[in-house]
Formats: structure tokens, C-alpha cells, sequence
């Protein structure tokens, strides 16, 4: 009975869903708008202000709000706000699962992910938005324009002028110079870019300062459209030159990079940011508050500073999880559903009466997927490694494991509906670039692996049930053990890893899944330090905007194939036609020809099993009602995640409805930054 009821739930949760997914049109953007249609840049005669900011101005601790906006502020159009201009305050209240590291984010530390660094970063362009477009093409932001030189190889930028930092020194050209030689092309500093995502026909990108206002970049091939994806967050994210060169090793030879890069630890507050919100207080493992940054450069239609809303507030948790739980539970505003265990519950509740928040569903964006390490270099420490390493470069072999898997019951146990599918790769079927004609599938066919596996010499020995290697192999007669690594933070992960440890176990194969928090499994993964790994991956339906995680154009790309010391690295015949394709379609203007590109890559890919798919879902936006500006087809991730994709400083909710603010008097004012020992 208790059965039957909870498939007659599942089912109810079910036909819900599809009812969201069917009414999902009427506050809908995806593919409407043109560009002239989301933003300018002009001035206002009068502007307007919150009124916690105009207490301030009144007492003198902040210049007036014209003194603090840009010459030509960026201008957020009305076609791009569903519900229209906004009022001020209110709360956004948030849940982050991962300590920051400090605020030198340009040097590659995180802020504790989770909308804490897309609230405070800000970079020269903006692809988050590009759903919205007919024609989608990159928005212009802190580089209000360019242009093309004739040759095609120089891309002459203008920043914005007036624009300044939360501390109020202004932006200008030497924090774009700052950002790019002093950290991304600086080898010794782990940014979020490397070097390699800017060479060009072979030459690493020059970048030359013209004025405060303008730059121009230098490529060694004519248009490299790809550039502009490595110009927004959280790649380019701008960093604050006047705050940081003199922890530069560069610019101080009595500091470290190790001291450089940790200068700016998370207890060090307010931060200088050029976002909509600043981080004021963090108190670990408890709660982390943003307010709104006084010096904010975009305004609406009306010439109201934004951002609408008054405050952030994000509690830490220990699982990523617990963001779901907490706007379940009511405590919190928004989540990403991307652990399909959990749909049906948030689904059930959403249709509760009173319930506070609603759900809107993607297209087919996720996936999950297994990476068998092909390095023959990178984290071999021991004969095993290196055996265990040729092995997976076997194709033979990488069938032998797909055809182990069987997708239709694991995508059935993560979640038995319309939101999850079996997956084959590269791209998740939502995709642009998908088309299934490319896709060469490996099914679950268990006695097919058997026999690849015999092929391969592997015989049960001993009658255990585990296959014993070889007798020419260097581990001749030892049992075929596999680990393979999940993040914790992941739970769709990890719940995958009982299914699969008992389907290799079928075929001989002696599983063993470990979990590890999720900055151990980065490290491990980054250090190649791993057998196989299993991942979210939520970058492969735009595959253009992220080359590096398709093929090896750099040392440190794919995860599943980085090169070792000195850069040693045997690539297969397809990876290195891999190489060739992606290089053509970083110039490639023609979206046609560009899609011609990357289906080659799907089908070299798919039928090298290059990695193992397991299986596809469509994720859910879970976000409070009282929230105004979310379009219901707001993607979860496409070019960027949520807040990039519908950006948060035009959110606001009714004053009815507003939550109180707590922390205004914590907006933070000059005073606040006595610590920041740059020129002003």
C-alpha cells in the first residue's frame, strides 16, 4: 500500500511538472529580444537613489548619487524586466555550501560559489543574458563598445568612463591590464584563466593600454570569436589594481605569490568590488550579508540606481543540498534542482497551499558523466597507475564500460519521469549543437563487456567473481580494481555510486567509489590524481564558450587528460583532430559552419567514448514568488548560471512583501576602507 501510494505521489509530481513545463510561455524571454532592446549607455538629467543611500548622502558619509554614477551609466531596458521597474528594499536570502577563500578572486580564489562571486564580480562583457536574444551575441558591460581593425587583428575596446569601485577609486584601463598580465598570463598565479585560452595562431594575445578608457587587444589570428567567452565571469572578472599591486611580487619583491594571492582573507571586510552587492559581515559556518554597493554603476530606465533589492543574505551550510532543503523548509529564496532524488519532493511542495516559492523547469542542459583518466604522466605514482592508465586509453576497454552501464535504470532511480534520460554525449540533447545523427551510442549490453573484457585477457582466476589482470601485464594475477572519486557536494553523484559498484561488479570489475569534500576531489581532480571520477557537467550545451572542457588545447584541459611535467602528454589521432576543429571554430563567425564544427566533435568524441556519459537532465529553478523579474523560463545554466542569466540587481519584490532589512547600517562608506592603502 505504502508503495502504491508513493507511486501515485510520484506520478501527481509528475503530471505538475509537465503542467510548468506547458505553462512555462507566459512570462517567457527566451529568444525575443534584440540588443538595442536590453541595454544602452546614456545619462539621466535626475537620478534616484534608496533610501538608505540618500540617509547616508544627508549625512555626509557618501557623495550624492550623480557624483557616484559613471558619466553614461550601463542602462537596464524594460524589455528585459518581465515584471517592469522596480521599488527599493528587501532581503534575498541565500544558502552557500563552500568557505570562501579571500577576495582576491582575479588570482583564481573563490568566494564560496553559489551566487556569492556573480553578486560581487563584474567582467568587460556579459554573455549571461544571451537567452533572451534572437540572435544571441555577447552584451557589452564594463566595455561599453568596439570595434575591428581592418586586418581583423586588433579588437579596440572602450571601457566606461566614471565607473568606480565600492571604495570609490575609479576603474580605468590598468585594472583590465592588471587583471590580464599580472594574473591570468602570470604563470605563477592560479587564475581562473590560463595562458593557453589566449594563444591564437599560435602567439599569446597582446593587450595594450591607449587611455584610461581604452584597450586594445592584439590576437595572432584575424577575429577569434571565441575571445569575447573569456572576457566575462568568471574568467575576466575584473580585479582592483590599486588594492592589490602592491602585494604583487611583480610590483613588491618582499611579498610571496603565496602572500599575494591570500592578501585579502575572508574576514577582511568590506571587500572593493565593482558588483552590486559587497560582503560586510561572515561569521563561518553561520551566515555571510551583502549589501548594496553605494557606487553601483547601472541604473534602470527611470535613472534608479540599482541594484532594487536592499540585502543578501546567505547562510552556510555543509552540503549543497541544504540550499534545496532551506527554500523547502521556507528559509530560504531560490535553488538550483539539479539532484533529480529530490524533484518529486520540491515538486509536492511547490503545490502546497501557502507554498512561497514556484518551479520552472530547462531543456535537457545536465549531465553526468564518467572521466576515465587517460594521462599517461599526470598523477602516476606507482605501476598500478601507470597500468591502470594504458588500460583506459584501450578503446576497447572504454566500450567494455559503457556497455556495463546501464543508463535507463540508473536515469529511472535518480528520478522515474520526463526530467531525466539515458545519455550518450557529447552535448546534452537541449544543446544548439546537438543532433542525435552524431551521437554513436555504446548501450547497456553486459555480455558484450564480458566479451571485451576476455578479448582483453582478463579471467576470473580464482572463482571470485573479479577479473584477475593478465599474465603480460606488470600486475599479472592481481584483481581488476577500479576506484573511482565523487564530490560530496554533488549528491546526484553520489547516489550514482552504489548502482554503478554493483553493475561493474556484474561484469568482473571491482568498484570502489571514495566521496570527498568537494575541494579535496578539485584538487585530486586537478592533480590528475584519480582512476576514474564521476561529475556533474554543466558546461556542454554551449561548448564554444568552454573549448577546454571538450579537448586538450591547453596543459590543464581536459580533466581527464592533463599533461604531465614538462607538459608530456601522448594525444590520440582524434583528439588531436579535436585540437584542429577547435581552433577553427574560435574564428569562425558563421554559426552554421560553427555548428558544423562542433557536431564533427560529437561524433569523434562519441565514438572514441572519450568520456562515459551516464545520463541527461532537465533542471528546476526553485524561487520565492514574491520575487519580480525571474522570466518562468529563466534557464538554471546555459551561458551562465541563473543570477548571470537574469541579473539579480533588477530583481525586487512588492513592499508588502519585502522582507526587513537588518544591515544598513553596514553599507560601507570611505571610512569602511581605511585598510585599502591605494591612491584615491
Amino acid at each position: 500500500m505504502r508503495k502504491r501510494l508513493l507511486i501515485m505521489a510520484i506520478t501527481m509530481a509528475i503530471t505538475l511538472g509537465l503542467v510548468a513545463l506547458a505553462t512555462a510561455q507566459e512570462r517567457s524571454l527566451a529568444g525575443k529580444l534584440t540588443l538595442d532592446q536590453m541595454v544602452e549607455y546614456r545619462s539621466f538629467p535626475v537620478y534616484h537613489e534608496a533610501p538608505a543611500l540618500a540617509k547616508l548622502v544627508e549625512a555626509g558619509k557618501l557623495p550624492p548619487v550623480n557624483q557616484r554614477l559613471p558619466k553614461t551609466p550601463k542602462v537596464v531596458k524594460k524589455p528585459m524586466m518581465v515584471d517592469g521597474i522596480g521599488v527599493y528594499g528587501g532581503v534575498w536570502r541565500d544558502t552557500f555550501a563552500i568557505p570562501p577563500e579571500g577576495w582576491n578572486w582575479a588570482a583564481g580564489q573563490a568566494q564560496g560559489y553559489f551566487g556569492i562571486s556573480q553578486m560581487t564580480h563584474e567582467a568587460l562583457i556579459n554573455d549571461g543574458p544571451m537567452w533572451m536574444q534572437k540572435e544571441p551575441e555577447p552584451l557589452p558591460n564594463l566595455a561599453k563598445s568596439w570595434e575591428w581593425s581592418e586586418d581583423g587583428k586588433t579588437l579596440t575596446m572602450h571601457l566606461m568612463e566614471g565607473v568606480k569601485w565600492s571604495d570609490g577609486v575609479e576603474f580605468t584601463a590598468d585594472d583590465v591590464l592588471f587583471t590580464y598580465y599580472d594574473n591570468i598570463l602570470d604563470d605563477h598565479v592560479p587564475s581562473w584563466a590560463s595562458k593557453g585560452v589566449w594563444i591564437y595562431g599560435g602567439k599569446v594575445t597582446e593587450l595594450e593600454k591607449v587611455d584610461k578608457y581604452t584597450i586594445k587587444w592584439h590576437f595572432g589570428v584575424s577575429r577569434p570569436i571565441a575571445a569575447f567567452f573569456h572576457m566575462d565571469f568568471p574568467e575576466f572578472s575584473v580585479g582592483p589594481a590599486h588594492v592589490y599591486k602592491k602585494y604583487h611580487p611583480k610590483y613588491n619583491p618582499n611579498m610571496t605569490y603565496d602572500e599575494y594571492i591570500n592578501c585579502t582573507p575572508p574576514e577582511k571586510l568590506p571587500p572593493v568590488v565593482l558588483g552590486p552587492f559587497v560582503p560586510v559581515l561572515y561569521k563561518p559556518d553561520q551566515i555571510m550579508i551583502l549589501v548594496r554597493n553605494p557606487y553601483f554603476w547601472q541604473v534602470d530606465e527611470e535613472g534608479n540606481q540599482l541594484p532594487y533589492l536592499d540585502e543578501v543574505w546567505f547562510s552556510e551550510a555543509h552540503s549543497g543540498m541544504m540550499r534545496t532543503v532551506n527554500l523547502l523548509a521556507g528559509s530560504g529564496d531560490r535553488t538550483n534542482l539539479e539532484n533529480p532524488q529530490i524533484y518529486s519532493m520540491a515538486l509536492k511542495v511547490a503545490q502546497e497551499p501557502g507554498a512561497h516559492f514556484r518551479i520552472s523547469w530547462e531543456d535537457f542542459y545536465l549531465g553526468y558523466e564518467i572521466y576515465p583518466n587517460l594521462s599517461l604522466y599526470a598523477g602516476v605514482h606507482s605501476d598500478r597507475d601507470k597500468a591502470l592508465r594504458e588500460l583506459f586509453r584501450k578503446k576497447e576497454f572504454r566500450e567494455a564500460i559503457s556497455h556495463a552501464i546501464d543508463r535507463e535504470g540508473i536515469a529511472k532511480i535518480a528520478f522515474p519521469g520526463p526530467f531525466t534520460k539515458p545519455w550518450y554525449g557529447l552535448y546534452p540533447c537541449g544543446s544548439p549543437m546537438y543532433e542525435e545523427e552524431d551521437v554513436v551510442k555504446y548501450p547497456y549490453d553486459p555480455d558484450k563487456t564480458k566479451e571485451l573484457l576476455a578479448d582483453l585477457g582478463f579471467k576470473d582466476t580464482n572463482g571470485d567473481g573479479i577479473l584477475n589482470w593478465p599474465e603480460d601485464t606488470p600486475l599479472a594475477g592481481k584483481e581488476l580494481v577500479i576506484e573511482v572519486i565523487a564530490s560530496e557536494d554533488e549528491a546526484a553523484s553520489v547516489a550514482m555510486l552504489d548502482p554503478l559498484v554493483s553493475l561493474f561488479r556484474g561484469v568482473g570489475i571491482d568498484l570502489r567509489a571514495k566521496v570527498f569534500k568537494e575541494p579535496v576531489y578539485r584538487s585530486k581532480l586537478n592533480a590528475g590524481d584519480f582512476d576514474m571520477a564521476i561529475e556533474r557537467v554543466d558546461w556542454l550545451a554551449t561548448p564554444f564558450q568552454n573549448p577546454e572542457r571538450i579537448g586538450p588545447i591547453s596543459d590543464t584541459a581536459p580533466r581527464w587528460h592533463i599533461a604531465g611535467p614538462g607538459g608530456q602528454r601522448e594525444l590520440f589521432p582524434f583528439e588531436q583532430r579535436i585540437v584542429e576543429l577547435l581552433k577553427s571554430s574560435a574564428t569562425e563567425e558563421s554559426a552554421a559552419k560553427r555548428k558544423g564544427i562542433f557536431r564533427e566533435i560529437q561524433r569523434l568524441a562519441t565514438d572514441n567514448l572519450y568520456t562515459i556519459p551516464i545520463y541527461q537532465a532537465r533542471r528546476g529553478l526553485g524561487i520565492a514568488k514574491r520575487f519580480r523579474n525571474i522570466p518562468d523560463d529563466a534557464p538554471v545554466h546555459l551561458y551562465q548560471w541563473t543570477i548571470n542569466s537574469t541579473p539579480n540587481l533588477m530583481v525586487w519584490t512588492p513592499k508588502e512583501q519585502q522582507i526587513a532589512s537588518k544591515y544598513s547600517d553596514l553599507i560601507p562608506t570611505s571610512e569602511d576602507y581605511s585598510w585599502v592603502e591605494g591612491e584615491k
